[in-house]
């Protein structure tokens, strides 16, 4: 009896501790990083950003990213892309500037500047210069 005692003194915490560090293996692989960053000593030489440099290029990607899921279908009354209609008493009423102003402050459902925070001024009037209808 005594020596099955001193066997279960022995190899009992054993089996416990083996069974913990099985535990703590699982819980390692679930909380491993999933990738490593690396620094380089150059990193500006990755950032590096482009801007369209033409009117209709940058109104229209303008456009494309922020504008479109409204006036491409006159979603609370926004005026549609290239529909006279819709365009023609914003303008007979404003120019071309009291639109972008407006755009700018927003007005109605349209918040300020629409969906496009980091819009500069100009942007936002290259895109209405490109969702106006052309005559």
């Amino acid at each position: 009896m005594r020596c099955y005692f001193f066997s279960l003194l022995i190899f009992f915490p054993t089996a416990i501790q083996a069974g913990l560090d099985a535990d703590r293996e699982q819980i390692e692989h679930r909380i491993k990083p999933v990738g490593n960053v690396t620094i380089e000593e150059n990193a500006t030489a990755f950032v590096t950003t482009t801007k369209p440099t033409t009117t209709s290029a940058t109104g229209q990607s303008t456009y494309e990213r922020h504008c479109v899921a409204c006036h491409q279908t006159g979603v609370a009354g926004a005026p549609k892309f290239r529909d006279e209609a819709s365009w023609k008493p914003r303008l007979a009423n404003a120019d071309i500037n009291a639109l972008v102003a407006s755009a700018i402050k927003g007005k109605n459902a349209m918040p300020p500047k629409g969906t496009c925070q980091e819009c500069s001024d100009s942007d936002i009037k290259a895109a209405i210069d490109y969702m106006v209808a052309k005559k």
